[in-house]
């Protein structure tokens, strides 16, 4: 009954399991103030979900989710009624909207950051939690007195953000919705037809790529700046599509990535795409030597593009590349990357036998560093006639391989994986990857959260 009940109603079932992890988030010990959160009605919801039903209300609103979400599954059935994308992320974003941010504080450090820029500083050279401000006593202590990498645009994103929301303490980090959620109404509205576009079904696209759990979870919920640089991309991989000439792959969809890139880094890998997809036809019926060889000369030139409007835009903004000293702090949080995971785990066996484990943590960098490498290099040339999917399974690697795997990485590549054609057996793997994944992490963050 159940089971029926969610499939007939996944709006009401589904904004249900968004309000339960909302109403979890509300609980003081995931705001990193002394004071909790800034908040009188947040606090009065907070205290009626005391310890440990907040982490309850969080998981089980995670794992409804994904219930709910794999029954809204494309089908073969035509009488089967499924609720547009715009419902959809309406009815299961809402309940998230005014809490605080969900299963992550980075939305506070955005906004730390604002505040830090409005002052007419640097946070490459400025500490987080170090300018004083509403912010600062919220800022989680694993950042406070640190940089950060985050690329200029993002940085100045940060401080329109808190300056629209007029520095409020509580306000100033909610608003910080505000571009991610212009950033899922770009993917809304592009994804599908890009799928269109590109021979693929548009619902199965919409559903992997735009309201799935991770996408309402970590974007909406979490207000996380991978946002918009997965908006930015998309529309330069639409650009190409729409108008597949040279100086749209060659420049201006480079132009964008570049712009994406001043986002967050990682978009740089876009580049593939938009070189490759005008001449996708013509890379097909090429042998493999020179295959290779026209998608690399094609996306050489739109990496100098792209790198140089990156290069620009940082200079212009003034903050320049003071991100870079910062790459390390990424390994920082305890995440399932594997690299990750046999780094530190090495180092405590290491420190536990009194040994250094300085020597063993570099190799395991280098053997990272490496083994990313590698592997992105064979998923372009496996992937060389499908430049689309070499950037979907690279852009995966690059989340899963690198430092840190957060789940907000990955909305990126579920929604570049929803428009090139799966296998049943890969469609199986990826759904499955992403409900684990963020129910992982949602019994992960509210269990150590608060650990050291």
């Amino acid at each position: 009954m159940l089971a029926s009940f969610v499939a007939r109603h996944p709006l009401w079932t589904g904004a249900f399991a968004t309000a339960l992890i909302a109403w979890g988030s509300c609980n003081d010990e995931f705001s990193h103030a002394v004071d909790g959160w800034p908040n009188a009605g947040v606090k009065v919801l907070g205290r009626l979900a005391p310890l440990p039903l907040d982490w309850i209300l969080i998981v089980a609103g995670v794992a409804l989710l994904c219930w709910v979400w794999w029954t809204m599954a494309p089908s073969d059935d035509p009488t089967r009624k499924r609720p547009s994308v715009w419902a959809t992320l309406a009815a299961w974003g809402a309940p998230l909207l005014l809490a605080p941010p969900t299963l992550s504080a980075d939305a506070v450090l955005y906004a730390d950051l604002g505040w830090i820029r409005g002052l007419g500083l640097s946070p490459y050279t400025t500490a987080l939690a170090t300018a004083g401000g509403p912010y600062a006593a919220q800022v989680d202590p694993l950042w406070a007195g640190h940089g950060v990498a985050y690329p200029p645009l993002t940085l100045l994103l940060d401080q329109g953000v808190v300056a629209l929301a007029a520095a409020q303490p509580y306000w100033g980090y909610i608003a910080m919705r505000l571009p991610a959620l212009a950033a899922v109404a770009v993917m809304a509205w592009i994804v599908p037809k890009l799928a269109a576009a590109l021979g693929v079904s548009p619902e199965r696209a919409v559903w992997l790529g735009v309201v799935n759990p991770m996408l309402i979870v970590h974007f909406i919920g979490g207000a996380h700046n991978d946002a918009p640089m997965v908006a930015v991309t998309l529309l330069a991989i639409w650009l190409v599509v729409a108008v597949p000439r040279a100086w749209t792959s060659l420049l201006v969809a480079p132009i964008l990535v570049g712009l994406a890139m001043a986002l967050k880094q990682q978009a740089g890998l876009a580049v593939l795409a938009v070189a490759g997809l005008p001449v996708a036809a013509q890379l097909a019926s090429l042998p493999l030597a020179r295959r290779v060889w026209t998608l690399g000369w094609r996306s050489a030139i739109a990496g100098v593009v792209a790198l140089g409007t990156f290069v620009g835009v940082s200079f212009a903004t003034g903050l320049g590349l003071g991100w870079t000293k910062w790459l390390d702090l990424m390994g920082l949080t305890g995440t399932p990357a594997p690299f990750s995971i046999l780094g530190k785990g090495g180092a405590v066996l290491l420190t536990a036998l009194s040994l250094d484990p300085s020597g063993f943590v570099r190799v395991i960098g280098l053997l990272a560093n490496a083994t990313l490498l590698g592997v992105l290099a064979w998923i372009v040339i496996r992937f060389a006639d499908r430049p689309l999917a070499a950037l979907a399974w690279a852009s995966l690697a690059l989340a899963v391989l690198g430092q840190s795997l957060h789940p907000w990485y990955t909305p990126w590549s579920f929604a570049l994986l929803a428009l090139i054609p799966l296998t049943a057996k890969q469609h199986k793997w990826v759904t499955w990857f992403l409900m684990a994944f963020v129910t992982w992490n949602a019994i992960q963050t509210v269990v150590w959260h608060s650990m050291p």
